[in-house]
């Protein structure tokens, strides 16, 4: 149990002190800096009072200044603490103090790949079938995307917009009229695709 504990502590150790630790505090109910662009293998410090605690949500959520925690995503408690290199994948994590996350109390952790451009990960076949479709359309995007997906119509009014992490997604179009359809796939470093779909 000794080489076990002592091994966690060591790993937990090694990744810590490898990586730059970058501190974020707070200013009343503002993060002070409230946007940090960070290298893979970097560690975010919340140094933040014990009124506080730090919660990663989605950017619809960041958006609406709620304070539902993304699954899988990190949080610290109240008082702040480490978010480690493991927790930090590349692209865009927005994260809130959950108590005061109605009063705009946000921000964001921005992960550049090594190459300091943030990786753009629909750089692969999405695919989008069947295609016409009637009742039910998949996106497959080839690897895990993280981001935002969008249904609209050929007047570009949002049909349906979904927060995703995941490596495909289903449409029920089966209520929908014929037509033409876009499907918008944004993923969480910005990176925009589109694709037409056209239903039966």
């Amino acid at each position: 149990m000794k080489k076990i504990l002592t091994f966690l502590a060591f790993a937990l150790y090694s990744e810590i002190a490898l990586s730059t630790i970058v501190t974020v505090v707070n200013s009343g109910f503002t993060f002070s800096p409230s946007t940090i662009t960070i290298n893979p293998g970097d560690t975010v410090n919340f140094s933040i009072a014990s009124i506080h605690d730090i919660a990663e949500v989605s950017q619809a959520t960041y958006a609406a200044n709620g304070n539902t925690q993304l699954a899988g995503g990190f949080s610290t408690p109240f008082g702040g603490g480490l978010v480690l290199p493991s927790q930090l994948a590349v692209g865009t994590h927005w994260y809130v103090c959950q108590p005061h996350a109605s009063m705009g109390m946000k921000g964001r952790i921005i992960v550049q790949s090594a190459t300091g451009i943030a990786e753009n990960l629909l750089q692969t076949n999405i695919s989008v079938y069947p295609n016409p479709a009637t009742s039910e359309v998949t996106l497959s995007f080839g690897k895990e995307v993280r981001g935002l997906v969008q249904l609209s119509n050929a007047f570009g009014e949002v049909l349906e917009q979904v927060q995703i992490n995941a490596t495909t997604h289903f449409f029920d179009i089966e209520d929908k009229p014929k037509g033409i359809y876009f499907i918008t796939v944004t993923d969480a470093a910005g990176n925009k695709e589109v694709k037409k779909m056209v239903k039966m």
